[in-house]
């Protein structure tokens, strides 16, 4: 059995005229397809739901005892569907980000103030977890859209780069030893403050004094960017961050040098498959994708340019 909602109005509203012509008028179709849906709907059902004579249309006993179904049937749908519109209005007008904790707290404030100015009535809250956490909150609908360098691959997720990345490395700006380009042999010369190792970004760099053969000598391992940055900050030793966060080394004072050669990687996007467009989070979007075009120092804008 196939019965559509269309056949069901049909049916209630010869049912409440007992007219096909002021029926057809009302529900603004021809008099030819109501006749059409409720002949299919009479089939589907394999009885006769009218007696027709040429002065009057009257409901059969079957159709009498049909009538309170289908009028069940269609109010619910139509509430259902009230429902759902009232439900997405509701989640239009609320958005729910997630940040990695560097950017939640460097960035995210400025973008949160831009957002509002332009979307005073529209709502939005900041989540601030690591990566793998992010992904997880967004696979399960908990986040609208998650933003940061995600490596692992995650079912049911779609991912926008939103900006190009690489690894930099941070410095006291009392040590003019370092220039604005270094290759990665400059490890063998300092400290290395490291993050942990369940970092991403640690397992970058990893990755790459390996593959190029360079001796680290770790000062310590600590568990958050902005405690490295801070520590360079001191002398203690040098760092290594995604470029995408040199926002933070505003408010140190400490200078960054581009890595040799480099480890590119993409800042993204991330929102569950299949979810429907919110122009909210298009501009919110638009507002982390120009925030991190204006993070970035002279070195790295002449950079891409030379290797363009």
């Amino acid at each position: 059995m196939n019965l559509h909602l269309r056949q069901l109005k049909a049916f209630l509203g010869v049912a409440e005229t007992s007219n096909f012509t002021r029926t057809a008028q009302k529900l603004h179709m021809s008099q030819a397809a109501l006749s059409s849906s409720i002949r299919e709907l009479e089939n589907q059902l394999d009885c006769n739901l009218f007696e027709r004579t040429t002065r009057n249309v009257e409901l059969t006993e079957a159709g009498h005892q049909f009538l309170p179904t289908a009028a069940r049937v269609v109010e619910e749908l139509e509430w259902s569907s009230q429902q759902l519109k009232e439900t997405h209005r509701v989640r239009c007008s609320r958005l729910r980000v997630g940040f990695t904790p560097t950017l939640a707290a460097h960035a995210f404030p400025e973008m949160l103030e831009l957002f509002q100015r332009a979307h005073p009535q529209v709502h939005i809250d900041v989540v601030d977890e690591a990566p793998r956490r992010l992904q997880e909150l967004v696979e399960g609908g908990s986040v609208d859209a998650a933003f940061g360098a995600f490596f692992q691959k995650a079912s049911g997720i779609e991912q926008l780069p939103v900006s190009p990345s690489s690894l930099v490395l941070v410095h006291s700006n009392q040590d003019d030893t370092v220039g604005s380009s270094v290759e990665w042999s400059v490890l063998e010369d300092h400290a290395l403050i490291a993050l942990s190792d369940v970092s991403p970004v640690q397992q970058l760099v990893q990755s790459a004094v390996k593959r190029h053969n360079v001796k680290v000598r770790c000062a310590m391992t600590v568990s958050h960017l902005e405690t490295a940055v801070a520590l360079a900050e001191r002398g203690i030793g040098v760092t290594v961050i995604p470029s995408f966060a040199t926002a933070v080394c505003r408010r140190f004072k400490v200078n960054v040098a581009r890595l040799q050669p480099p480890v590119r990687f993409n800042y993204c996007r991330i929102v569950k498959m299949g979810r429907p467009p919110n122009e909210n989070l298009e501009y919110f979007t638009n507002l982390v994708i120009d925030r991190l075009r204006e993070t970035e120092t002279p070195w790295m804008v002449r950079a891409r340019v030379h290797e363009s």
